[in-house]
């Protein structure tokens, strides 16, 4: 008798990730199946399941990293808290945060077009005067969206001054602290029930035991699996930092305690993993601003000497000269980790992660094309330095992370 599998589809922009899960853990290897012209990917993903019916495939669980994920804004009454406390939950659903601004501040440059916009600000049961002003002076027209959250306080007076599209829970509680559930379950709604019919997702999503979720979060659902050292990746210790390069973007998942200033400790439990998300930096959608950037970083050199040593200068000239060759495989991926290792580490940046720390650099995504592990260890080396500690750099070859990831997204409830 053929046992019963489960299909998981990781849908890409350009190539379908597939396999089969036989049991807790247990999966066949990954096929790299490409996106076939003048069909929905949604349409794709169904004609593979009906071919595999026959082999033992029984249900099915899709993930989607397509254009990119859900763009996202957030507006708010107060950058260092509601604003702040409304990305973080954001990023935590897979969502990928275009921008985050203060209802007080029109400064800046043109809002760029989002799927969702967030809006936030207030304490429940406090006086809302302030909020009531910001946002009645607020130019939602500035800020273009299709869908219009409110994630701010229970007050009738104040969403009556929107109206949003829909409402989570206050981001934040009654002492300022981050209350993020209501926000990160609502966006991961709205990308499914929402947005997955315009990513051509909705023939998939009638036969899926589980939402279709963004692929950033099912792989952060790996990471707190390997936080917690229920999956470790062969050669991996915690705390580790995670690189998803991608396409379009790419994620970092950070064990919470390398935040400088966070105590360390063994991991245990009650560990947490931070995901960051660099919409900038992609080997495809992304390729040409990456470029842009290359050529005028004052770290190049270190960069193309950690990437190809055996011709540092020419890589150099050529990425100076503004060369898309210059990136082709595994160029721009190595470039992609390089970036956003620097800017996790980047004293005067947001992030604050002490890269000395991280017992591993573990490296993911379909972008790596064939990254040798010695190559992203002299990018490693390039960013944080040679450590004292033990640093492994492990590399998931079988690009099997999304997949332990994606088995355990819960199922639909109520059950269909």
């Amino acid at each position: 008798m053929t046992p019963a599998g489960t299909l998981l589809v990781d849908v890409g922009s350009t190539v379908l990730k597939v396999c089969t899960r036989w049991g807790a853990d247990r999966f066949s290897a990954v096929e790299r199946v490409p996106r076939l012209a003048g069909i929905s990917p949604g349409d794709q993903v169904c004609e593979l399941v009906a071919r595999r019916r026959s082999s033992g495939v029984t249900a099915v669980r899709v993930c989607s990293s397509a254009k990119g994920g859900v763009p996202v804004g957030v507006l708010g009454l107060s950058g260092r808290h509601s604003v702040a406390a409304a990305a973080r939950a954001t990023v935590a659903a897979g969502g990928n945060v275009r921008y985050e601004r203060v209802l007080t501040d029109p400064s800046g440059p043109p809002a760029p077009a989002v799927d969702v916009l967030v809006l936030t600000g207030g304490v429940d049961g406090a006086d809302h005067h302030r909020l009531r002003g910001a946002l009645a002076g607020a130019r939602l027209a500035d800020h273009p969206h299709e869908i219009l959250v409110w994630a701010g306080a229970d007050a009738p007076e104040v969403t009556a001054l929107l109206p949003p599209h829909r409402t989570a829970t206050n981001i934040l509680d009654r002492h300022l602290r981050p209350r993020p559930a209501g926000l990160t379950e609502l966006i991961r709604d709205i990308y499914t029930s929402d947005l997955v019919g315009r990513k051509g997702l909705a023939a998939p999503a009638a036969i899926t035991e589980a939402p279709i979720w963004p692929t950033p979060a099912v792989v952060g659902l790996a990471a707190e699996r390997m936080s917690r050292r229920r999956l470790l990746l062969p050669g991996t210790a915690t705390p580790f930092v995670l690189l998803d390069v991608g396409g379009a973007t790419t994620d970092a998942f950070v064990c919470a305690e390398l935040r400088r200033g966070h105590p360390v400790r063994v991991t245990g439990p009650d560990s947490s993993v931070v995901r960051h998300v660099f919409t900038d930096l992609g080997v495809v959608a992304s390729a040409p601003a990456l470029l842009g950037r290359l050529a005028a970083d004052p770290g190049l050199f270190d960069l193309v000497r950690a990437v190809a040593p055996e011709r540092s200068r020419g890589l150099h000239h050529d990425l100076c000269s503004g060369d898309v060759a210059a990136l082709t495989p595994p160029v721009g991926f190595l470039c992609c980790v390089f970036l956003a290792l620097r800017r996790l580490a980047a004293a005067d940046g947001p992030h604050l992660v002490d890269l000395g720390r991280a017992a591993s650099v573990v490296v993911t995504g379909g972008a790596r094309s064939g990254a040798s592990t010695a190559q992203i260890r002299r990018v490693v080396d390039a960013v944080a330095g040679r450590s004292d500690a033990p640093r492994t750099v492990a590399v998931d070859n079988d690009y099997l992370l999304w997949a332990y990831g994606i088995q355990d997204v819960p199922a639909w409830h109520p059950v269909r």
